[in-house]
Formats: C-alpha cells, sequence, structure tokens
C-alpha cells in the first residue's frame, strides 16, 4: 500500500476515532448504563449517529437510549433515580440534575420505563399525551401509537396536558389521547404493569437443554428478557398439550410464580413438573426455587442434590446447589460445588454470586467485589450480583455507594421482598427514616409469610427508643420463623452480621420483660442447640437479671465456642470474674 495512501487511511480513522471520542464525551455526566440486555443504543446529543451502548457506560445532558426489541436496560441516574427501560423504547436525558433544588426533566418517546426514586428531589416525565410532575416515587409511564399511560405504585405524580391534570397517587393509574385530558383508570394489581422489568432466573443451561422443544425453548428465553405474557402463552399451550413438554412447561410455570410472589402454586406447579418429568434437571431447579420461596431450604438443596447425581455435567445445576449450601452455612461444600460449576462453564453467572457471597461472609470483601462484578458483566439484569456489590461496598465503609447498588438491585427486582428490605437497611443506616420504614412496609406487603422485614424493622424502631412497636415487630418475625427468633435475614448467603449483633433481647429488656427473653432464646435452643446466636441471645436475656452471673457466662462461652469468625462486638458489662 503507498505510503501517501497509508497516511490518509490513518488520517480518516483518527479523525473518526476522534468524532466517536466527542460524541460520547462530554463535560457532566448525569447517568449510566447498569444494566444491558439485548440491543441497546445511545445517541450522542453531539452527534447524529446511534452508538451500541456498553455496561456502565457514561451518559451524559441530551443522550437518547433507545432498546430494541426482545432488550431491556437500567440507567443509574445523577439524582438517585434509577429507570427500568422496556424493549421498544427511546428515551432522552433532556435535564438531568443532581442538586436537589433544581429539577430533572426527561423525555419518554416511545415505550415505557419504570422509575425508582427515594430522593426528594423534582423530576419531570415529557411525553406526547401526557406529562407527569414526580416527587420521589415509583411509576411505570408508557407511550403507546394513541395514547400514554402512568400507574403509580408509591407516592404523588401530577399528571397533565394541555387538556386538563389529575393527581395520581399510589395504586392508581391515569391515560391521556391525543387532545383529551387525563383519565383515571382503575387497576386491581398495580404492579402488574411493570412485570415485564422483573428478573426471572434460569433453569436451562445455557447451550443446554437437550430434547428441549423449540417452543419451551422460545418460552424460556422471553422468560429470560422479561417477556412473561409470551412465555406463559407457550408455557400453557405445552400444558394443555400434555406430553414430553408439560414438565418442564410447569417448571417454567412455577419460576414465573416464584418471581410473581405466589409460592403456593410456584410449589404446587414445581411438584408437578418433577412428577412428570422426573429426570429433568430444570424441571428440580425449578422445585429449589419453589421450596425456597416456602422458606424450605434443606428441601431445596436436596432437590439439587439429586440433580446433579442425575446429571453431573450440568453447571447451572451446581451453581444453584452451591447458592443452597452456602445458605445453610456448609461452606466447604458450597466452594466445591460452585468451583466444580466454574470448571464446567466457566462465565456462567450464578456461579461467581455464589463466590462472591462466600467471599463477603469470610470478610474477604476485595474478592467479593471482583467476584460480583464478573458476575455482573456476564448477566447485568441479576439483581443478586448487584444487592452483593452493595454489600460489599458497605462493608468496605461506602455506604452511599452501596445503597445506589443495592436501589440498582431494586429496580431489577421490585417484586422481591428481600431486596426491599435490604434497601430498608440502607436507609436505615443511612438515618433516612421514614424512607427505611417504608421499605420495609412494602416488603410486608410483597411478602407476607417473610420474617426479614419484621425482624430489620424491630432492629430500627428499637434503636430509635420505640421499644413497644419493635417489640410487636420482632414477636411476628419469630411467629413467621417457625416460633424460633430470628438471628438474621432470610438471604443467608451474606451471613447477615448486623442482624446477629444486634440483641433481640433487648427490646423485651427494656420493657422489663426479661423472662419473654428467656423463654424465647430457650425454645430456640431447644429446637437448634447448635446456634450461637441463640446462646448470645440468651446470655444477653441474663445480664439484667440477679443471680445468673454463671449462666450468663456460660452461654457467653458458647456462642463463642460455636461461632464462625465475625466482628461482633463483645459483650458490654462482662464484670463477673472468678466464676470458675
Amino acid at each position: 500500500m503507498p505510503r501517501l495512501f497509508r497516511f490518509a487511511l490513518g488520517g480518516c480513522l483518527l479523525l473518526f476515532s476522534l468524532a466517536v471520542s466527542a460524541a460520547q464525551s462530554c463535560d457532566t455526566m448525569v447517568g449510566r448504563l447498569a444494566s444491558l440486555e439485548g440491543q441497546v443504543e445511545v445517541q450522542s446529543s453531539r452527534a447524529s449517529a446511534w452508538q451500541p451502548a456498553t455496561l456502565n457506560q457514561s451518559l451524559c445532558q441530551g443522550d437518547t437510549v433507545r432498546a430494541g426489541a426482545r432488550s431491556r436496560a437500567t440507567v443509574a441516574l445523577v439524582n438517585q433515580a434509577v429507570l427500568r427501560i422496556d424493549e421498544n423504547t427511546a428515551m432522552r436525558l433532556d435535564n438531568i440534575s443532581g442538586v436537589a433544588e433544581e429539577r430533572s426533566v426527561l423525555s419518554l418517546l416511545k415505550g415505557a420505563f419504570q422509575s425508582f426514586s427515594r430522593k426528594p428531589r423534582g423530576f419531570e416525565v415529557s411525553t406526547p399525551y401526557l406529562n407527569g410532575s414526580i416527587e420521589g416515587t415509583e411509576f411505570v409511564f408508557r407511550v403507546t401509537d394513541d395514547e400514554a399511560i402512568l400507574t403509580v405504585f408509591e407516592g404523588i405524580v401530577l399528571a397533565s396536558n394541555a387538556q386538563g391534570s389529575a393527581s395520581v397517587s399510589g395504586g392508581e393509574a391515569v391515560a391521556a389521547k391525543a387532545g383529551q385530558a387525563p383519565q383515571a383508570r382503575t387497576v386491581v394489581r398495580p404492579r402488574d404493569a411493570a412485570q415485564w422489568s422483573l428478573y426471572y432466573p434460569p433453569i436451562l443451561a445455557t447451550g443446554g437443554g437437550q430434547g428441549v422443544s423449540p417452543a419451551l425453548r422460545q418460552a424460556a428465553d422471553d422468560l429470560s428478557v422479561g417477556r412473561v405474557d409470551e412465555a406463559r402463552s407457550g408455557v400453557e399451550q405445552a400444558i394443555a398439550a400434555g406430553g414430553a413438554d408439560a414438565g418442564l412447561a410447569y417448571a417454567l410455570r412455577a419460576v414465573i410464580n416464584v418471581v410473581q410472589n405466589q409460592p403456593d402454586q410456584a410449589l404446587a406447579d414445581a411438584g408437578q413438573g418433577v412428577s412428570l418429568s422426573p429426570d429433568s434437571t430444570a424441571a428440580k431447579i425449578a422445585l429449589s426455587y419453589a421450596q425456597q420461596a416456602k422458606y424450605r431450604i434443606s428441601e431445596a438443596r436436596d432437590s439439587l442434590q439429586q440433580a446433579v447425581a442425575q446429571q453431573p455435567e450440568n453447571a447451572l445445576a451446581h451453581a444453584r446447589l452451591a447458592e443452597l449450601q452456602l445458605m445453610l452455612g456448609e461452606r466447604a461444600q458450597a466452594s466445591a460445588s460452585a468451583q466444580q460449576a466454574v470448571a464446567l462453564a466457566p462465565n456462567l453467572g450464578r456461579t461467581q454470586i455464589t463466590l462472591g457471597f462466600s467471599a463477603l461472609a469470610e470478610f474477604r470483601n476485595e474478592a467479593a467485589r471482583a467476584a460480583f462484578e464478573k458476575a455482573i458483566a456476564l448477566d447485568s439484569a441479576d439483581p443478586l450480583p448487584h444487592l452483593g456489590l452493595g454489600l460489599a461496598k458497605i462493608s468496605d465503609g461506602d455506604l452511599l455507594a452501596g445503597r445506589q447498588e443495592i436501589e440498582i438491585a431494586v429496580g431489577l427486582g421490585s417484586s422481591d421482598a428481600l431486596l426491599r428490605s435490604y434497601l430498608g437497611k440502607a436507609y436505615f443506616e443511612e438515618k433516612r427514616g421514614p424512607l427505611d420504614a417504608d421499605q420495609f412496609d412494602i416488603a410486608k406487603q410483597l411478602d407476607p409469610n417473610d420474617p426479614t422485614p419484621h425482624l430489620y424493622s424491630g432492629i430500627a424502631r428499637q434503636t430509635e427508643n420505640r421499644p413497644v412497636e419493635a417489640a410487636r415487630d420482632l414477636e411476628k418475625s419469630i411467629e413467621l420463623n417457625d416460633n424460633r427468633a430470628a438471628y438474621r435475614g432470610r438471604l443467608l448467603l451474606d451471613k447477615d452480621r448486623a442482624a446477629r449483633g444486634t440483641s433481640l433481647s433487648r427490646a423485651y429488656n427494656d420493657l422489663g420483660f426479661s423472662q419473654l427473653g428467656v423463654n424465647e432464646s430457650t425454645r430456640s435452643l431447644t429446637l437448634d442447640p447448635a446456634n450461637d446466636s441463640a446462646h448470645r441471645f440468651l446470655s444477653d436475656t441474663y445480664r439484667n437479671v440477679r443471680r445468673r452471673e454463671i449462666s450468663r457466662v456460660s452461654e457467653l462461652f458458647q456462642a463463642q465456642m460455636m461461632q464462625d469468625n465475625n466482628i461482633n462486638p463483645v459483650q458490654p458489662s462482662v464484670s463477673s470474674t472468678n466464676l470458675n
């Protein structure tokens, strides 16, 4: 090639590179792409061409984000709003501000997005048929060919256009067509408007599923990108037709019901799936999720052990087994299962999640963050690695960044009560009441059988000198926890030491109900004599009881002997000496 031609070509490439760089750079970053699925593109305000989006890409004022068919994205803005973008959506960031006194404005050109924000900042959304003025809330905005629909989950939105206005509160919806004022719409289950935004855990291994019909493979693919209506249609057809596909169809329907907080129906479907397809690993993975939703963690682990015994080459089954083993505190077994999954499929996100939580439980935060970041790179739509990364950052002392990561997790799994509980904990640590109580209340509504939000709500109220309300919450957590005291959240993966380090007996002692604390801790020890938290609970209960010094020190010693490595504070006022 002539030198002059090479020079000219190099110059063109350099100019093109500089043009792309200029289009992607800006003076002020207003957000980033926190998750990507399918075909997502960004058009800079400084260029007309669309560029493929990249994970964690910075967004600038005036940028437009669009998601193609069977695609989704999540945008985290500097005003602390998390936007979940549906397929076939285009949205322009007109003027996003991180300053509390300034309003942010964006335009929804077509499609839909769900907004999650608990920061009391002004936020305006413009659409062709309807505009919304929002103050820190949760809502879904959708624009179709001839109307705009606004559904509010929490908070208040003022919806308006040239023809009129309407105030929309939580649980309500409003719609407007061209030339018409906003009209209220009745909604029975408001959160159904955001079903497309949820994450449905996989049960079919990538590239696997031998013997799976194209129709069910398509249904599983639809579910992986939130197209739950299309997936359910294929599933129902397979169930109605019967035959070899019915077992897997029931398994897929079980996963849908798990995510949509219908645990009883999920367990029934999963059981039917295993009955029809006893050799199906996917059916047993679905059963494990249904059993976990009913808090039967040991049974879920047993289901997965059967699955890996039948199909030892299935990496997804090994990864799922590792999750359940870690929940039960079986660290050595969990590590072996995770390593087996890594050997079978190195790029499986679920395996990295397990490795991350295992490292987090051992205070190896750097390793935990690396594993969670790799899991996000492999599957950025999965809320669990975002939760884990948030917990790791909080453990490192970066409460703001950690809480923002947990908010992204909630944006990806807004119907997950457990994520809401952890976000409430983060708000509590930031002393941002009543936002913490709001999240605990939402978690209680989403899953009335989960003791976790009651446990954390009780701890929060106890530290706010509200012992009566704290005792009620703690008693409810005990009732929901098989009548034994709860010492940590339902997600045992992170070995929640914040909950374990807080003595649940304090609320009883504050009320003068020391004997009730003794009764509850004794019941826990009867059910599980090796529970170190129960021994600590009983020791704390004895702290203000006369002539119980020997019992107190004995229980504390047993707790210390049985606990794993932790950073729990030493029990205060251990002044008893010469007890031996």
